[in-house]
């Protein structure tokens, strides 16, 4: 019976609810871990709880403090971390984000930091924050930065290459008034740009036609098989 009572000891923590998540973590990995490792029962405010900050840990009373301890940890890396908002030209967004967010996801691992890019109607289109402990997104930014750099001379290089492939002059032509779409254009490029490795197989004479406008309505793909 006496083991019963020294493993009821209860201990409350302080902890402000914006962390609670991140103790948490994905799935409760994180706190399922430090229940685990201790051999504690954990317990977070209920939603109508007064105290929202507090988590009590129930145990041994060791395994309490050291549990304690380990989310303690947690919250004090969670304080040290700060958030920047950088402007990132929002063209290079979805290359940098790449394909199902493999590009993203590989900088979020390897400077330990977390990335947030705009809602598509958000005020700032070219917000981008980042967060992470002070050094890391310091290092984050100028890798985000150095690849805007490198994005946007293909951006730019589309875009001349789309000016250059436009009629000049008559705005009357067929379908140009599309011309007016300023650049909206360039919202797909990351996309199109993935399609210059097609070409290869229909023969040379496919590139100058490359990016030309729809204007040439003949199939591309019928008469090109060789």
């Amino acid at each position: 019976m006496g083991n019963l009572i020294t493993r009821s000891f209860k201990l409350t923590i302080t902890v402000d609810p914006k962390y609670h998540p991140k103790i948490i973590g994905r799935k409760g990995a994180i706190i399922t871990q430090i229940r685990n490792d201790h051999d504690v029962n954990i317990q977070f405010p209920e939603k109508n709880d007064e105290n929202q900050d507090q988590i009590t840990i129930t145990g041994y009373e060791q395994n309490t403090m050291a549990a304690r301890d380990a989310i303690q940890a947690i919250v004090d890396e969670l304080e040290e971390m700060i958030s920047e908002d950088i402007t990132l030209d929002s063209r290079v967004h979805a290359r940098i984000i790449g394909a199902r967010g493999k590009g993203i996801r590989k900088i979020m691992d390897e400077f330990k930091v977390d990335l947030r890019f705009p809602q598509s109607g958000a005020a700032d289109p070219n917000l981008v924050t980042v967060t992470g402990r002070p050094e890391q997104v310091d290092e984050a930014i100028d890798h985000l930065l150095n690849l805007e750099e490198e994005y946007m001379a293909d951006v730019v290089e589309n875009e001349s290459k789309q000016a250059f492939l436009k009629p000049r002059g008559g705005a009357s032509v067929g379908e140009e008034p599309r011309g007016e779409s300023k650049g909206f254009v360039v919202r797909e490029a990351p996309w199109t740009t993935c399609s210059e490795k097609a070409p290869d197989m229909s023969s040379s004479e496919d590139f100058p036609s490359f990016g030309a406008p729809v204007a040439q309505k003949a199939s591309p793909w019928g008469p090109k098989r060789f």
